[in-house]
């Protein structure tokens, strides 16, 4: 590995799959290794997910990392306090249409409206993480739904399922779609991806993208590990995700992204 530990300015790390382990924490390692690079080396840190900023902010406490986060895949940015510095809403009729037909497949939605989270059928056997963590208000019943200005649609459903659903969304509406895991298909608008996101970050912090890694495992990581000068998949990452990178670390089980910066900065 060729890389010089003045190259990284900005890391761009993936959670679910990436950064968390699978217990949904940050090993000490790799606690260790981004505070050191954060305080020491003065690398920019930003966390980025499908999650809501609830579901990121206790680990940039944990990192004592104050920065911007990218938020719903890359449909919003916020800034070290939580508020919104950029947005793309998904289109409010496409957002009608998508909800309407999703009444004849066997899925779940989940919907993040205006700071409110609304799910179709709390009984659905697949569960997000919002479901599973205490604590997380939602609120149950597309009923619920006010004025179809969303961040994410979050489908969740078997694959089989979700693939002839995709097939359908991508067909009739201009959205963009991408699996964030085997049984969650995300739906945002046109223009929002994780490294479209990265890239208005750089060019607002005057960091070249040459000068940002961004680390990631599935399928809504892509753009974002394309776009970064150093791109890297985790060794649990889909396979597509591995040929689009630059590098292959360790697993998320195995310290991956810890692994690989240790090595680069030589720490």
């Amino acid at each position: 590995m060729n890389i010089s530990k003045n190259t990284i300015k900005l890391i761009a790390a993936d959670l679910d799959g990436t950064l968390l382990n699978n217990n949904k924490e940050i090993s000490k390692f790799n606690q260790e290794i981004l505070k050191t690079l954060i305080k020491d080396y003065n690398v920019q840190l930003i966390l980025s997910s499908g999650r809501p900023y609830e579901g990121i902010k206790k680990y940039n406490e944990i990192l004592n990392n104050k920065n911007n986060a990218i938020i719903f895949n890359g449909a919003s940015i916020v800034d070290e306090n939580g508020e919104i510095i950029y947005r793309r809403t998904v289109e409010k009729d496409s957002s009608k249409q998508i909800i309407e037909l999703s009444k004849k497949y066997n899925v779940c939605i989940h919907i993040y409206e205006n700071g409110k989270y609304i799910i179709s059928n709390d009984d659905f056997p697949i569960k997000s993480y919002v479901q599973r963590e205490k604590g997380r208000n939602f609120t149950i019943g597309l009923e619920n739904i006010v004025d179809y200005e969303f961040d994410k649609i979050l489908i969740l459903g078997e694959r089989n399922i979700l693939e002839n659903f995709k097939e359908e969304i991508d067909s009739n509406f201009d959205v963009h779609t991408c699996y964030s895991g085997a049984n969650f298909l995300e739906v945002i608008s046109k223009d929002s991806s994780k490294g479209n996101s990265l890239k208005w970050i750089c060019e607002n912090k005057g960091i070249s993208l040459d000068n940002a890694a961004a680390f990631g495992d599935n399928f809504n990581d892509i753009e974002m590990i394309e776009y970064a000068g150093i791109g890297v998949a985790m060794a649990n990452s889909e396979e597509m995700v591995k040929q689009k990178a630059n590098y292959t670390t360790l697993s998320n089980e195995e310290d991956g992204v810890g692994f690989f910066l240790k090595n680069v900065f030589e720490l």
